[in-house]
């Protein structure tokens, strides 16, 4: 996997400038994250993909795309290191807060414990059949996130 910082030249803002973003390149596919800063094409060097010298506020904008720099270094260093692949799967993984590992028998007993609290006997009961006739047809083991129209 290989990254260079651009500057997006096909989005252009109102003042005239343009984002800078990191664009990572995979198995012939791209991936361009942005860094949330902006500038004037004029104070782009594209070759060194560096900020020019005469850039207002240049330290500190090539400072936050250097950090980002590190940041991805860092990441996939790490990867490497404990023999994972690096591809954009592994790199940008999603928030493993929302992917708890619940499974979808887990989600049910929650969601039942909460309506019997709030005292919805009568919706409790309803969750109850559902994931018996779930279990029925296939396991209430898999987990939430493996829900796809195949299961369905």
């Amino acid at each position: 996997m290989t990254f260079k910082a651009i500057i997006r030249k096909d989005v252009i803002y109102k003042n005239n400038t343009s984002p800078l973003c990191i664009q990572f390149l995979h198995d012939g596919r791209k991936k361009t994250i942005g860094l949330g800063i902006s500038i004037a094409h004029e104070y782009w060097n594209a070759e060194a993909q560096k900020v020019t010298d005469d850039c207002p506020d240049r330290d500190n904008i090539q400072f936050q795309i250097t950090a980002k720099i590190k940041e991805y270094n860092k990441k996939i260093q790490r990867l490497e290191a404990l023999d994972v692949p690096v591809n954009f799967d592994t790199l940008f993984e999603t928030n493993k807060s929302r992917h708890a590992g619940i499974t979808i028998e887990d989600g049910f007993k929650a969601e039942i414990e909460r309506l019997e609290s709030l005292g919805k006997i009568n919706s409790a009961t309803k969750h109850k059949y559902a994931l018996q006739v779930l279990d029925g047809y296939k396991s209430v083991k898999t987990a939430l996130e493996a829900i796809d129209l195949d299961y369905l």
